[in-house]
C-alpha cells in the first residue's frame, strides 16, 4: 500500500529529488541567523536551492528533542516540536478566534507564473502586507470604514503561492459594491515598483456572509487539514523527495497566516500539562519496538504530531524521572502491544 506521503507528493508538480544532505553541513549554522533572510533573498537561484534542501537535516535535528508531556488523565505524550513545519495543529487555535459577525468577503490574489517559484516565495509576505496596507488606507480615507481581515496562503499544485483574504467591513457602505472592492484590490496587488502581480482576472472576490464558523473553516482548511500536503517528505535509499514550495517556505520563513490586530483569541481554561523533558524520536521508535520501518514511522508521527502512552511509559522516555513503584523494567517485553494509541 502506498504511504500517505507518496500519495500526497505524487499529485504535485513542484516535487524535487536530491541526495540526503550532509548532516554536518556548515551552511546549516547560517540559516535563519540575523541578516540571513536579506542575504538569501539576494542570492542566485542555485544557491537558494542548495540552502533549501537543508530542511530535511534541520527537521531531523528537531526530532532529536521531542517534548514529553503528561496530561491530567495520566496519559503521557511524545509530541512534535512546536514549529509549524512539524506540528499539524500549529494553527488550530484559529478555531478560538473571537470574530465579529460582519459580512465577510473572500478575495483571492494570484501571481503571474513568470515571476517564478523562488522569487514568489521570497517576496510573498511583503507583497501581502503592503497590499492590505493600501486597501486599509484607501477604505478608511475614501469611505470612512475599517477593515477586519484574516489572510492565508495556499500552495497551488505547481508550487506557486496564492493568497486568500477573508475580510469584513466595520459598517455597510452602499457605494462599496463588488466592482469597486474588486478594483481596489486589483490596484493594491502590485510589486514594489507598482507593477501588477497578476492579470486583472487573477484577482477574484465573492461573498461569504456573516457565518463566522465558515470563515474559520476556510483558514483551518488551508493550514491544518492541508498540513501534510505541504510538508510531506520521503526519504529512501539516501534520496529525498519533497515539495520545493515547502523547502522555500521554511528557508524564507514565510508566514502562512495573518490577521488584524483587533482580532483576539478567546481565553479558555488551560489544561494541566506537565513537561518532563525531551526524547529523540528514533529513541522512542527503538525503545517501544514498532514493527514498521523508521521512515514510515516518522512520516506517520509527523502527520499526527503526537504519540500517546500510559503514564508508566514515562521512565522509558525520560529515565531521570523518578516515580514510586514505576521503573522501565516493569513495562514488559512487548510494550508496543499496550500503547494507548499506536499508528
Amino acid at each position: 500500500m502506498a504511504s500517505q506521503a507518496m500519495l500526497s507528493l505524487g499529485a504535485y508538480g513542484d516535487v524535487i529529488e536530491f541526495p540526503y544532505p550532509n548532516p554536518d553541513d556548515p551552511r546549516l549554522l547560517r540559516v535563519h541567523k540575523k541578516g540571513f533572510l536579506d542575504e538569501i533573498r539576494q542570492a542566485p537561484v542555485d544557491e537558494v536551492l542548495e540552502f533549501a534542501k537543508l530542511f530535511v537535516v534541520w527537521r531531523d535535528r528537531k526530532l532529536q528533542g521531542c517534548p514529553v508531556l503528561e496530561f491530567e488523565n495520566e496519559t503521557v505524550a511524545v509530541v512534535a516540536p512546536k514549529v509549524r513545519a512539524l506540528r499539524p495543529d500549529y494553527y488550530a487555535w484559529v478555531e478560538d478566534l473571537d470574530l465579529p459577525k460582519y459580512n465577510y468577503r473572500l478575495v483571492t490574489l494570484t501571481l503571474f507564473r513568470e515571476l517564478g517559484i523562488v522569487y514568489s516565495w521570497a517576496n510573498i509576505n511583503r507583497w501581502v502586507s503592503r497590499c492590505l496596507h493600501r486597501v486599509r488606507v484607501k477604505l478608511r480615507r475614501d469611505y470612512g470604514v475599517d477593515v477586519l481581515y484574516l489572510w492565508v496562503i495556499e500552495i497551488h499544485k505547481s508550487g506557486m503561492p496564492h493568497v486568500h483574504v477573508l475580510f469584513g467591513l466595520s459598517r455597510y457602505v452602499p457605494s462599496l459594491t463588488f466592482d469597486v472592492l474588486l478594483r481596489i484590490f486589483q490596484e493594491a496587488w502590485v510589486d514594489d515598483d507598482g507593477r501588477p502581480l497578476c492579470a486583472p482576472q487573477g484577482v477574484d472576490i465573492r461573498y461569504i456572509g456573516r457565518n463566522v464558523r465558515k470563515v474559520k473553516r476556510y483558514v483551518l482548511k488551508y493550514l491544518v487539514k492541508d498540513f501534510w500536503k505541504i510538508w510531506a517528505v520521503e526519504v529512501e535509499n539516501g534520496l529525498v523527495r519533497a515539495r520545493l514550495s515547502a523547502l522555500l517556505i521554511w528557508l524564507f520563513k514565510v508566514r502562512l497566516f495573518g490577521m488584524s490586530q483587533k482580532i483576539k483569541r478567546v481565553a479558555k481554561p488551560k489544561k494541566k500539562v506537565v513537561f518532563h523533558g525531551r526524547v529523540a524520536l528514533r529513541s522512542v521508535y527503538r525503545r517501544v519496538g514498532y514493527e514498521v520501518p523508521y521512515e514510515e514511522f516518522k512520516r506517520e508521527f509527523l502527520r499526527r504530531g503526537i504519540l500517546k502512552f500510559e503514564n508508566r511509559y514515562l521512565p522509558l522516555f525520560v529515565p531521570a524521572v523518578i516515580r514510586r513503584g514505576v521503573d522501565a523494567d516493569s513495562i514488559g517485553d512487548d510494550p508496543y502491544r499496550e500503547l494507548v494509541e499506536m499508528f
